[in-house]
């Protein structure tokens, strides 16, 4: 019985054969998207790390220099 049923409907069961793998391939597909999205997203924090403490140090040495910049022409006016 089973055997006549492959036999008669082989297009059918192909056809699904087919429909497992391909919806096999289509998993895999979406998990290394899944991944890949996730290394892409910590690489990002990292960076976004990196200048945010730039910004810092940029706005600190600014400060810095217009500091100076105030000190010296305070002393060009008193002398």
């Amino acid at each position: 019985m089973p055997d006549s049923f492959v036999k008669n409907n082989l297009s059918v069961v192909i056809s699904f054969i087919i429909a497992v793998f391909g919806a096999g391939g289509i998993f895999a597909e979406f998990t290394a998207l899944k991944d890949e999205i996730h290394l892409v997203h910590e690489r990002l924090d990292e960076k976004i790390v990196v200048i945010t403490k730039l910004e810092d140090r940029i706005l600190t040495l600014e400060k810095q220099v217009e500091y100076e910049r105030g000190f010296l022409e305070a002393n060009k006016k008193i002398e």
